[in-house]
């Protein structure tokens, strides 16, 4: 007796499969996690179906299949976009809060601009001192090797 080939989940898979692949660059796109977290959900829920009556069916399941991978790989990207922003969104509600005091985006950029003039010249100091601290101790070595020759040869 011949197995019988339906098309059974098929119309679901290719739901779930175009929800899928819309997913994925929304979930890479930070400012559209949202509506990827949606597509790649439905496109899960469309997926499992559609497998689950293909199998039922004895249907092909390889676009299915993809369906369900392109959904769970969109689902990911924003769930992870959805982690990320909600552990940053603390710094960013600080730096908003201390533009709203200064109450001039252009006065905390002169602000940031002096600090940060600031912070070289400390630096530059700070390079200058360890450069004097290293050829003085280039130079106490550089007297230690000359004694130790003159030692050595004084052997001769």
């Amino acid at each position: 007796m011949q197995e019988q080939n339906t098309n059974a989940g098929q119309g679901l898979g290719i739901a779930g499969l175009v929800l899928g692949v819309l997913a994925i660059p929304l979930g890479l796109i930070p400012c559209t996690f949202f509506i990827a977290l949606v597509f790649g959900a439905v496109g899960i829920v469309l997926s499992a179906i559609a497998l689950s009556q293909a199998n039922r069916g004895k249907g092909p399941r390889g676009l299915i299949i993809a369906a369900l991978v392109c959904s769970i790989l969109g689902f990911s990207f924003a769930f992870f976009w959805g982690i990320t922003l909600k552990k940053a969104s603390p710094v960013i509600k600080s730096v908003i809060q201390e533009i709203k005091q200064e109450g001039n985006l252009e006065e905390v950029f002169k602000d940031l601009g002096n600090n940060t003039e600031e912070i070289l010249k400390d630096l530059e100091i700070e390079e200058q001192d360890s450069i004097q601290e290293t050829n003085q101790d280039m130079e106490e070595k550089e007297r230690a090797l000359e004694d130790s020759l003159r030692v050595l040869e004084g052997v001769k």
